[in-house]
C-alpha cells in the first residue's frame, strides 16, 4: 500500500489548481466563454488519454502511466504560473486534463492486476480514502491561499507537490508495487466474456446518465447557494462537509455492498435523485440562512453517496469484462464526457428555465440510470451461475473420466 501515499501530494496540488482554472482565464482578460473552454479542454483530454491509454494498458506499462502522470501535472502547473495569454491556460489544461485522467487510470488498474477480484472494492476504498483526503487538504489550502492573495504562486506549490509525488512514486514503483508481485488473478466473473459486451454497454450508459446529472447539478451549487443569499465561505463549506463525509465513508463501503456492487450503485443513485429533489425544492420554497443549511445538509449525503459511487462504479466495471484497462478507459471517458455534457447544459437550462428545472432534471437522469443498473445486475448473475454450471459439468465428467481409468 506504499505506493497510495504518491497520489496523496498529486490530490493535494489538483485541488489546489483545477478548480481555479476558471479564474487564471479571468486574469489574462478572457470571459465566461473562454473560461468554459477551458474547462471543456481539461476534460475532453481527460477523455482521450483514457480511451488512448486504456486500450494500451498493460501491468508493465502502468508505472510509466503513474510516473507520466505527475510529472504531467508538474508541468502544467509550472504552464499556469508563467500564462501570459488565455492560449496558454487553453495549453495546461489540456496537459493537466491529461496527467489527471492517465494518474486516475493506472491507480485502478495497478489494484485490479495486483489484487484479487474479491478484494478490489476495499483495496479502491483505500486508494479513493488517501487520494480524497488529500484533494480535501487541497481544498483547504487553495481557499487559504486565495483569501490571502491572488497571486498564482499557488501553482509553484501545486508543481513542487507534484513533483514529490513523482519523485516518491519513481523510488517506490519498480516495475510492480512493492508487495504486490506475482499476486495477479483472474476473476472468476469475467468468464463467458463473450456475452458480457451488451452488459458493459448497459453499464456505461447507466454510468454516463449517473455521472451527466452530476455535473447538471454540481456545477452551478457554487452560484446557486450564492443567490440565495450565502458567501464564498458557504460554498467551500459544502464542498469541504462533503469531502469530509467521503472520506469517513470509504472504509465502509464493502461492508455496506456485501460484494453487490451494481446494487449498492442502484441504492446510492437513488439517494442521489433525493438530493437533487430537496434541491429543485429549496430553489422553489426557501432562501436565507435556512436553505443554505438545507443545501449543506444534502451535501452530506451527497459525500456518502459519492464514496460509494467511487468505489462501486471501478470495481463492478472491472468485473464485467476481461480486459480491464480497455472497460476502464471507456469507464472513465464516459465520466469525462458527462462532464463537459453536464457543463454545458447546466448553464443553459439554468438561465432559461431555472434551477428547480434543472435539479428536476438531474433526479430524473439519475432515476433513469437505476433500471440500467439493475438489468446489468441480473444478467450478470444469470452469466455468472451459467459459468458456474458449465465449470460443475466439466469438473464432474473429468471425476468420471478418472473412475472409469481407474
Amino acid at each position: 500500500m506504499k505506493w497510495y501515499r504518491a497520489y496523496f501530494p498529486f490530490r493535494v496540488a489538483s485541488a489546489a489548481t483545477i478548480p481555479l482554472i476558471p479564474l487564471y482565464v479571468g486574469r489574462l482578460g478572457g470571459g465566461l466563454a473562454e473560461a468554459g473552454l477551458a474547462v471543456a479542454i481539461f476534460n475532453a483530454a481527460a477523455t482521450t488519454a483514457s480511451l488512448v491509454f486504456g486500450r494500451l494498458s498493460s501491468l508493465k506499462v502502468l508505472r510509466s502511466y503513474v510516473l507520466g502522470g505527475f510529472l504531467g501535472f508538474t508541468l502544467a502547473s509550472m504552464l499556469f504560473y508563467f500564462a501570459s495569454s488565455v492560449v496558454h491556460v487553453f495549453i495546461a489544461s489540456a496537459i493537466a486534463g491529461f496527467a489527471t485522467a492517465v494518474c486516475a487510470l493506472a491507480a485502478v488498474l495497478f489494484i485490479a492486476e495486483t489484487r484479487d477480484g474479491s478484494s478490489w472494492g476495499k483495496e479502491i476504498g483505500v486508494f479513493n480514502r488517501i487520494s480524497d483526503f488529500g484533494w480535501l487538504s487541497g481544498l483547504v489550502i487553495g481557499a487559504l491561499w486565495s483569501y490571502l492573495s491572488e497571486g498564482r504562486e499557488l501553482c509553484i506549490v501545486s508543481a513542487a507537490l507534484a513533483g514529490i509525488s513523482f519523485t516518491y512514486a519513481f523510488t517506490i514503483l519498480k516495475w510492480q508495487p512493492a508487495g504486490c508481485a506475482g499476486m495477479k488473478q483472474k476473476d472468476a466473473s469475467t468468464r463467458g466474456n463473450g456475452r458480457s459486451n451488451g452488459l458493459t454497454v448497459l453499464y456505461v450508459a447507466s454510468t454516463f446518465l449517473m455521472f451527466l446529472s452530476t455535473s447538471l447539478a454540481y456545477s452551478l451549487l457554487p452560484s446557486f447557494i450564492v443567490r440565495m443569499g450565502g458567501a464564498d465561505m458557504e460554498v467551500f463549506i459544502a464542498y469541504v462537509s462533503s469531502t469530509t463525509i467521503s472520506v469517513l465513508t470509504y472504509p465502509r463501503v464493502e461492508s455496506i455492498s456485501k460484494g453487490d456492487h451494481v446494487h449498492v450503485q442502484s441504492l446510492a443513485s437513488a439517494g442521489r435523485a433525493l438530493i437533487t429533489v430537496t434541491l429543485a425544492l429549496t430553489a422553489l420554497l426557501l432562501r436565507g440562512i435556512t436553505g443554505i443549511l438545507l443545501v449543506a445538509a444534502t451535501m452530506l449525503l451527497s459525500g456518502f453517496t459519492w464514496a460509494i459511487l467511487n468505489v462501486a462504479g471501478p470495481a463492478a466495471a472491472m468485473k464485467l469484462h476481461e480486459k480491464k484497462g480497455k472497460i476502464m478507459g471507456i469507464y472513465n471517458a464516459s465520466i469525462f464526457l458527462s462532464s463537459i455534457a453536464g457543463s454545458a447544459l447546466s448553464g443553459i437550462i439554468a438561465e432559461n428555465l431555472g434551477y428547480p428545472t434543472l435539479f428536476l432534471t438531474a433526479a430524473m437522469l439519475t432515476s433513469a440510470s437505476i433500471p440500467l443498473l439493475e438489468k446489468v445486475r441480473q444478467k450478470s448473475k444469470t452469466i455468472t451461475h451459467a459459468a458456474t454450471d458449465k465449470d460443475h459439468i466439466i469438473t464432474t465428467t473429468l471425476i468420471k473420466h478418472k473412475h472409469t481409468y481407474h
